[in-house]
């Protein structure tokens, strides 16, 4: 995962619990001036270069319901999901860097998740919380023992900003783009790391669910 960098600056931060496929890259680029803030400690130099390292995309298990058996299709499930983990948005940097948003921006930029126009929703808020459990009813068109999962996908990196002198401030940053809702059956295999990790602490890690197709 992407802390080494984090660590210097008084230990990782990210989501806790949960774990996923994640894909790594090394990426640079320049930052820009428009909507740029002052940090709290020091004021960021202008058109300094953002270098990104360590950049992973994993989806992390935010809850999952216990599992819960319907006799016939059509059933709506009462078994609440129970948060098992969080995620938020922040940046941790040392003193010099720019403010959070700027640096989100950045990152939203290199991974493609924010385009030339600007902000996707919620991509720089720090403000954003994470995604609320238990928004809907679930009704499978089937019998069966099911499990209700919520999960997001995250995004973290390690970054190096960089201004013309050569001063260079270090930190670290991470968000989220989607969430997700998902249901699986334990008796049914399944393509998605993520239901097999809801599988395994539901249904058992026994159940076929649970394991690799």
């Amino acid at each position: 995962m992407g802390f080494a960098l984090a660590a210097l600056l008084a230990g990782a931060v990210g989501c806790t619990g949960g774990s996923g496929d994640a894909g790594k890259t090394s990426v640079s680029a320049t930052a820009g001036t428009k909507g740029a803030q002052p940090a709290v400690a020091a004021k960021a130099c202008a058109n300094g270069t953002y270098t990104w390292t360590n950049i992973e995309k994993p989806t992390r298990l935010l809850g999952v319901s216990d599992a819960e058996t319907l006799v016939k299709a059509g059933g709506t499930l009462k078994n609440k999901v129970r948060r098992l983990a969080s995620v938020r948005i922040a940046v941790q940097a040392g003193t010099g860097a720019p403010a959070a948003k700027a640096v989100l921006t950045s990152l939203g930029r290199t991974i493609g998740e924010i385009d030339s126009d600007g902000d996707v929703v919620g991509f720089t808020d720090v403000d954003r919380e994470a995604p609320e459990l238990n928004e809907g009813s679930v009704a499978p068109q089937a019998a069966g023992r099911f499990v209700q999962y919520a999960a997001v996908r995250a995004v973290e990196a390690d970054f190096r900003y960089t201004c013309s002198g050569g001063r260079t401030t270090i930190g670290h940053a991470e968000s989220w783009t989607v969430s997700i809702d998902g249901i699986l059956e334990c008796s049914q295999s399944t393509g998605s790391a993520t239901a097999r990790e809801a599988a395994r602490i539901s249904c058992g890690a026994d159940s076929v669910a649970a394991k690799t197709a």
